[in-house]
């Protein structure tokens, strides 16, 4: 392979990876706001029970009981799943992103190690300093993949 297909296929692996890295975002903001739509329609349709209740007492110990029995407990219960299931999304979505994020420079470091070996093959004669530079440059290289593969978990 010459090496500008080869920068042909190193670009186009990396718009796929950002292409996957921004539909992953784009599902977990799209949940998050499902999320938080189902949980504005649950509050309006407690306070819609809770005014329809006030409204047809017929006396204070009715509203006293009603009020009694739409306790405060429900409501905190509810915004827990809600906490729950955001975190769920959350982690979700992050984990999709890290796996996705792995897998791109672990292909970006094989495509580097495959070019550097192309190059140092087809060095003319007398050219090993040239290959230890190649060779420094891709050890570093894997290093700051490695730092950042670190760093992102």
């Amino acid at each position: 392979m010459q090496p500008t297909e080869q920068l042909q296929a190193v670009q186009k692996a990396e718009l796929e990876s950002a292409f996957a890295l921004s539909q992953t975002l784009f599902r977990g903001f799209e949940q998050m706001t499902q999320l938080q739509l189902q949980m504005m329609r649950d509050m309006a349709q407690h306070a819609a029970e809770a005014v329809e209740t006030t409204l047809s007492a017929r006396d204070m110990q009715t509203w006293l009981n009603a009020q009694a029995q739409s306790s405060p407990q429900a409501g905190g219960e509810g915004m827990m799943a809600y906490f729950q299931k955001l975190a769920q999304i959350v982690s979700a979505t992050q984990t999709e992103m890290a796996e996705t994020m792995n897998s791109s420079l672990n292909h970006l470091q094989t495509s580097l190690q495959d070019s550097v070996k192309q190059g140092a093959a087809a060095l003319p004669a007398g050219g090993e300093p040239v290959q230890a530079l190649f060779q420094s440059a891709m050890q570093f290289t894997t290093q700051a993949v490695e730092a950042m593969q670190n760093a992102q978990q």
